[in-house]
C-alpha cells in the first residue's frame, strides 16, 4: 500500500493496446517540480506502435488539470528506462491499476530493466481495496471513480471502446498515410483514445490519493 505522500509523488502509468500484442501507447502522469502540487501535473504519451509514428504531436491534449503535455515516439524499453531514471532521481514510485498488465512488460524490455521496474512498481488497486469502500466484487477502476466522485465524460471515456478506437486510427493512418488525411471519425477516435488514457492515469491518481489519505485517517 502507498502512504499519502507516496501517492502524491508517484508516477501513474497506463498502457493502451490490443490484447496479447505489444502496447501501442503508454501514458504517464505525475505532479512535477521541486515541490509538486496538484496544480503542476504533467502527462506524457509515449507512442509505441510504428504505424502511429507519423501522427505524433498532431494534436495537443488539453485539460483544466494539466499544466504540461508531451508526446514522444519511443520503444517500450525507452519509455520504461526514462520513467525509471525519473523515479530514481526524484524518489518516486511507478503506479498502475493492473499489475498483471504490467508483468507483460518483461516480454519487451531487458531482464535488468524489468527487475528495476519491479522494485519501483506499486499496485494502486491494493491501496484502493484496503480502503474498501466499493461493493464486494467491484474492483474495477471505473467503480472506484464512482466511489470517490471522480468525474468522467462517458461518451469520451468510451468504456470498452479502446481497441476499436485504436484499430480505427492505425488502419486509417496505414491507408491514408497522414493525420491530415484521416476522416473526421478517425481523428475523433485518436483524440478520445488519448483522453481516455488521461482519465485512466489521472483518475488512478485521484483514487489512490483518496484511498491512501482515508486509510491514514482511519489508523
Amino acid at each position: 500500500m502507498l502512504s499519502p505522500d507516496e501517492a502524491h509523488r508517484a508516477i501513474y502509468i497506463d498502457f493502451e493496446g490490443s490484447k496479447d500484442k505489444e502496447p501501442a501507447i503508454l501514458g504517464s502522469l505525475w505532479a512535477y517540480g521541486k515541490t509538486p502540487t496538484d496544480d503542476s501535473l504533467r502527462l506524457v504519451h509515449d507512442i509505441h506502435h510504428p504505424s502511429l509514428r507519423s501522427i505524433v504531436d498532431k494534436i495537443e491534449l488539453s485539460h483544466d488539470d494539466l499544466k504540461d503535455y508531451q508526446q514522444h515516439f519511443r520503444s517500450v524499453e525507452q519509455s520504461l528506462n526514462a520513467l525509471l531514471l525519473l523515479a530514481q532521481a526524484q524518489n518516486r514510485l511507478l503506479v498502475s491499476w493492473s499489475p498483471s498488465e504490467f508483468l507483460r512488460i518483461g516480454e519487451y524490455v531487458s531482464s535488468d530493466l524489468f527487475t528495476l521496474f519491479q522494485h519501483t512498481y506499486r499496485d494502486g488497486k491494493a491501496t484502493a481495496k484496503a480502503w474498501g469502500a466499493v461493493a464486494k466484487g467491484s474492483n474495477t477502476l471505473v467503480h472506484y471513480f464512482e466511489a470517490t466522485d471522480y468525474p468522467v465524460e462517458p461518451e469520451v471515456y468510451g468504456l470498452g471502446k479502446t481497441t476499436q478506437r485504436l484499430n480505427s486510427v492505425i488502419n486509417g493512418v496505414k491507408n491514408k498515410g497522414s493525420y491530415e488525411a484521416l476522416i473526421d471519425s478517425q481523428k475523433e477516435n485518436w483524440g478520445n483514445l488519448l483522453i481516455h488514457n488521461f482519465y485512466d492515469c489521472h483518475g488512478l491518481r485521484h483514487v489512490t490519493k483518496f484511498a491512501a489519505t482515508a486509510l491514514q485517517e482511519e489508523s
